[in-house]
């Protein structure tokens, strides 16, 4: 079973079941993680901490790093046989942990810099002594997350999607313990989850560590930068990163001007919202994406257009249709469920009406979220990551620009309503942008 090969329909099925029972072990985590640490000054500093850790996770673990190796992994293995293959493999692992683990250091050096001046400008003292000692906590599990994001690549590259689904359904069990761990255990505190979150970057490497041995790899240190497979990697690799890490330092764009937004625990909120919007996110467009990724670079690289088209427009298809349904079931039901799952403890029913109303400005633009999902991989099929880096550069600076706008007239509100308007427009522009590229290749 851990070698078995999934087709994209059964890839699919299984990303969702994983994402449903993650999903549903992240909303137990949230509902205790709520009851135990309210909108108070440790859960401020705590969503703060996470996010210059979580953004440079994304640039390895969000997709980047396995958009940019399964191409180039294919390529190899057709041409060059599986030596070369798990020569590269070696060396991107290798690569990518010195890099990672020199950012890592700087980001521990320079964290006062960064968590007063650019994560949460609106903090006061005491709160940013504490967000600075969570961030760098938190650092530690950037070092495993780019051994998992390595395994991750090679076993999707083979459609062997079963322990990929096992690690995302473990994710969020070392930080319940954590949690829980700051319940019953005297002088814990916030520390608890925030030892959670390295937990489980290594409960995941485990897991997929056992992948790699199954499928006879032996991870070991090769140092070549001079090496060709190695750049084409890094070509693809640099700009998608760059395009991730733009994406996802919006998040941190969302946490600071939520730090200074008048609302009291406007970040909290916000929080919450985000994280039932992503759950439609992550079982419509990211499960159906990850899924057929692997066959529409695999068509690509044999120049078969009119499959990898056929497969583009189906994935496309199917994702809007039911991120359109899922975005209306969570209108009727967002404070319904908000008040079943999150208002107890020190969650209270206010904080509940304020985080019910950003998901619903949220949710407005999720069809878009999911297509951009779809859009962007089959653009990196084709080798194309600049586009990507372009939309989400511009993504960004559009949503600073609306939020700077609309904050004090709105409040916290700004910042759902810009991520959603400028993304429905970052898609449109991927879609013209695929279909010019596409068109271009058939005709060449």
């Amino acid at each position: 079973m851990i070698r078995r090969e999934f087709t994209i329909a059964e890839g699919t099925i299984l990303f969702i079941s994983a994402y449903v029972l993650s999903a549903g072990l992240g909303i137990i985590r949230q509902a205790l993680f709520n009851a135990e640490f309210g909108t108070g000054m440790e859960a401020s500093a705590y969503y703060a901490a996470f996010r210059l850790p979580d953004t440079i996770a994304s640039l390895i673990s969000g997709g980047a790093l396995s958009n940019a190796m399964i191409p180039v992994l294919l390529g190899v293995r057709h041409e060059e046989g599986d030596t070369a293959e798990r020569r590269l493999v070696n060396l991107a692992a290798t690569t990518l942990t010195a890099a990672v683990t020199l950012i890592v250091l700087i980001c521990i050096v320079f964290a006062p810099f960064l968590v007063r001046f650019v994560i949460a400008p609106g903090f006061d003292s005491a709160t940013v002594a504490l967000t600075v000692a969570l961030t760098r906590i938190m650092l530690a599990q950037l070092i495993l997350v780019v051994i998992s994001s390595v395994a991750i690549a090679v076993l999707n590259a083979r459609n062997q999607f079963l322990l990929t689904a096992i690690s995302i359904v473990t994710h969020n069990i070392t930080m319940i313990g954590g949690i829980l761990a700051a319940r019953f255990i005297p002088g814990v505190g916030i520390y608890g989850p925030t030892c959670g979150v390295v937990g489980d970057a290594l409960l995941q490497l485990v897991i997929l560590w056992i992948g790699l041995r199954a499928n006879r790899f032996r991870l070991r240190p090769v140092w070549d930068l001079r090496d060709a497979q190695l750049r084409r990697m890094l070509r693809l690799l640099t700009p998608n990163g760059l395009s991730s890490g733009v994406n996802y330092a919006g998040g941190i764009v969302d946490t600071a001007f939520a730090s200074l937004a008048r609302e009291p625990g406007a970040l909290p909120t916000l929080f919450n919202a985000g994280l039932l919007m992503g759950v439609p996110l992550r079982l419509i467009g990211v499960a159906l994406a990850q899924a057929a990724f692997p066959r529409i670079a695999a068509s690509a690289a044999r120049g078969d257009w009119a499959r990898m088209r056929k497969t583009l427009g189906a994935a496309l298809a199917i994702s809007i249709i039911l991120a359109t349904g899922a975005a209306l079931m969570l209108a009727l039901t967002g404070r319904w469920l908000i008040r079943l799952l999150f208002e107890r403890g020190r969650f209270d029913a206010a904080a509940g009406d304020l985080t019910a109303l950003l998901l619903v400005v949220y949710i407005a633009g999720l069809p878009a979220y999911v297509a951009t999902e779809v859009l962007t991989r089959g653009l990196i099929a084709l080798h194309d990551t600049q586009t990507p880096l372009v939309t989400n550069c511009a993504q960004l600076m559009g949503r600073i620009a609306l939020i700077w706008v609309w904050l004090e007239p709105w409040g916290v509100v700004a910042i759902p309503a810009a991520f959603a308007l400028t993304s429905a427009l970052e898609t449109l522009t991927l879609g013209m942008a695929l279909r010019w590229r596409m068109r271009a290749n058939v005709e060449g």
